[in-house]
């Protein structure tokens, strides 16, 4: 009987120590996405840097990297956001979708061999607009206060 309660005991004890360590391995799960996000978004601007702008085949090479691009925002927007993070998932979200807007639109800038100097003027202006979002999201998980214009903090009452 005793070996019963001993058994029973430590397996209540592994199972709130596992339960307990949960929360913290989907926050160490969280951390390594959104660090292998950045290590892949690093990996794709220096091989669009890296396109040689002369060649015929630059145009196709940018969409190729654009598309790798946004399949990791929408991947990172789709992750999910534990409690101590809620504040970044409407970021990660408006940034995916400012991302595939921008994406699209270079497609259209570059479709029919011609290339469309305001679509491409509007293509840039989304994907920088899912940069400001991704660079807000890193300084929140930084524990800093993200600034610049529009920017509104709420604050939940500690009762």
């Amino acid at each position: 009987m005793k070996k019963r309660i001993c058994a029973l005991a430590l397996s209540v004890i592994t199972l709130l120590t596992i339960a307990g360590c949960n929360d913290t391995s989907e926050l160490d799960a969280y951390r390594k996405s959104i660090e292998e996000f950045y290590d892949n978004v690093i990996v794709i601007n220096d091989n669009i840097n890296a396109i040689d702008a002369e060649s015929d085949k630059a145009p196709q090479k940018l969409l190729d990297e654009l598309d790798k691009l946004n399949v990791l925002f929408q991947d990172f927007a789709a992750l999910e956001v534990p409690e101590e993070y809620k504040a970044v998932e409407s970021l990660a979200d408006e940034a995916a979708a400012f991302m595939n807007e921008a994406v699209s639109l270079y497609h259209s800038s570059y479709s029919e061999g011609s290339f469309d100097d305001f679509s491409s003027g509007m293509a840039y202006e989304k994907y920088c607009r899912a940069i400001v979002r991704i660079n807000y999201i890193g300084d929140i998980l930084q524990g800093k206060i993200p600034e610049g214009e529009n920017i509104e903090i709420h604050y939940e009452n500690e009762n």
